[in-house]
């Protein structure tokens, strides 16, 4: 999409939403809102914006393309093979998906935008551990077949909680720093994806 003309504050929010949607990135309108109204009130002290707020093209086509990065790329899983996760390994996917849970929900006044994105990639991550698990459960295995796509979801969750917590002030201190990290760490090494 061309850089868009001067666009009121609904329509920007409309557009990062849509874009979003098309990557099955489902992310609540009033977050997307809010995220925006804060970008916003950083560039423009003092202001405050509005629906009826005209937002100049430039800053309109940066604020859609800054909130959707990442959102338009995708991955080709044809050349990927399932992982075969032991017990262990499951358990430990599922520890650190239940702290990202904790540690973005305990920063959603922060950060509301990334914490959706965070708590909508662990649920659908738990979700289909879960249906993994009962599936290797029902063949009488400990072994946990996931697909490349729900091993992709862990990983940018659990680097998007790194990212929250290492580059965007989350607020954590409640929680061992040091063994939420290598909790985290440990997971995208196990995965392949070193930070």
């Amino acid at each position: 999409m061309d850089r868009p003309g001067a666009m009121n504050l609904g329509d920007v929010v409309a557009e990062i939403v849509r874009r979003l949607g098309e990557q099955q990135r489902v992310v609540p309108e009033y977050i997307v809102r809010d995220a925006v109204e804060a970008a916003l009130s950083r560039r423009f002290p003092g202001a405050t914006p509005s629906a009826s707020v005209l937002v100049p093209g430039e800053i309109a086509g940066e604020l859609i393309e800054g909130f959707c990065a990442g959102a338009t790329t995708s991955e080709d899983d044809s050349a990927t093979m399932p992982a075969v996760l032991s017990g262990d390994e499951t358990g430990r996917l599922i520890t650190a998906l239940g702290l990202a849970v904790h540690v973005a929900a305990f920063n959603l006044d922060r950060d509301r935008l990334h914490v959706a994105q965070i708590l909508n990639g662990a649920a659908a991550a738990l979700v289909a551990l879960g249906a993994a698990e009962r599936a290797a459960h029902a063949d009488g295995t400990s072994a946990v077949l996931l697909s490349p796509a729900t091993l992709r979801t862990v990983r940018t969750t659990v680097a998007g909680v790194l990212q929250g917590t290492e580059s965007r002030g989350w607020q954590a201190q409640h929680l061992d720093q040091d063994a939420t990290s290598a909790l985290f760490t440990g997971v995208l090494v196990m995965l392949g994806a070193v930070p």
